[in-house]
């Protein structure tokens, strides 16, 4: 893509939202960071967001192209509103996109967060060149997104990629969708979590209790892995079995919609080197049309800046 100009990506999580000047080529020329804290409000986060794109307008000494907003949440697009989010419990029915837009002469296109974050793994990431996969984001829970033929799928709400929420889940804990079996009761970092916070007073977790000073609130994901990567038993159990768990998923996702190429992002795709090896077994345990050759699963490249990026490329699809 030689044409010139630039588009802009916005990526509003819960405590902060990323908003970048991209070029064409994926090159971010210009960026800005601002809090989304829902305490505000949804006027405010409005009016942060909207003068981060007013300086990025100056620095760049142009207007841009076009501008893709990516949220957490559930996107009616055929209203262009976002009719409710985790992140932002009071928010019913809100056009964003919209409220953006106003006095502006460039469109504003209204995305799900974590459908850009995979698409902008399938541009520049660890997806590019593939034109079917799914991206699972292993957060504070399990979501993710979707590309067939090179574009996000949404299914017919919109709402399709909700991983984390489908009953793989052995042990049977109870979600906070309210139901139990949720993949993300144990394959999320808060799920490994609270698996490992479960064992710190017993025999087994005697190096997990000596590392947070048997304080349940300094068990994390991150944790857990580092001592399974020291060998304790118990933290590699946990982890051995979030990657099984997800394997499993991954070759159901094989079986119904014929996907064999996964990306894994989010904050506990830091610990890849744990769960890859068991995410392979539990696929192709799980998957009888699917083999080791055809199997790819890779760590997303993209890290915070995925959602942003993936914004600015849907933007780009809205001028070219």
């Amino acid at each position: 893509m030689n044409m010139p100009g630039y588009v802009i990506g916005a990526d509003i999580g819960g405590g902060s939202a990323r908003v970048g000047a991209v070029l064409p080529s994926g090159v971010i020329v210009a960026r800005a960071r601002v809090d989304s804290s829902p305490r505000s409000g949804y006027k405010p986060l409005v009016k942060r967001v909207r003068t981060a794109v007013e300086r990025i307008m100056t620095a760049q000494k142009a207007q841009p192209m076009a501008m893709c907003v990516a949220c957490a949440g559930a996107v009616d697009f055929s209203r262009n509103v976002i009719s409710r989010s985790p992140n932002f419990p009071s928010w019913r029915d809100v056009p964003l996109a919209e409220d953006l837009a106003r006095g502006r002469n460039f469109p504003v296109i209204l995305e799900n967060d974590a459908n850009a974050a995979a698409f902008g793994e399938g541009w520049i990431g660890g997806a590019r060149g593939w034109p079917d996969f799914a991206m699972l984001t292993l957060g504070t829970g399990v979501g993710g997104g979707i590309v067939l033929g090179g574009a996000v799928y949404h299914g017919y709400n919109g709402m399709a990629g909700e991983f984390g929420h489908l009953p793989m889940s052995a042990a049977r804990l109870k979600c906070g969708c309210g139901r139990t079996g949720c993949l993300e009761t144990t394959a999320s970092a808060f799920g490994v979590a609270r698996l490992a916070a479960g064992i710190l007073n017993t025999k087994q977790g005697a190096a997990l209790h000596r590392a947070c000073q048997g304080t349940a609130k300094k068990v994390d994901a991150k944790l857990v892995a580092d001592l399974a990567r020291n060998g304790d038993m118990a933290c590699k159990t946990i982890m051995r079995g979030a990657g099984t768990e997800l394997g499993e998923t991954l070759g159901a996702l094989t079986l119904s919609m014929g996907l064999t190429r996964f990306v894994i992002g989010g904050g506990m795709a830091g610990a890849f080197d744990l769960l890859k090896a068991p995410m392979r077994k539990g696929a192709l345990a799980r998957a009888y049309t699917l083999n080791a050759r055809s199997l790819r699963i890779v760590q997303a490249e993209l890290g915070d800046d995925a959602g942003m990026l993936g914004a600015a490329r849907i933007a780009l699809g809205a001028i070219l």
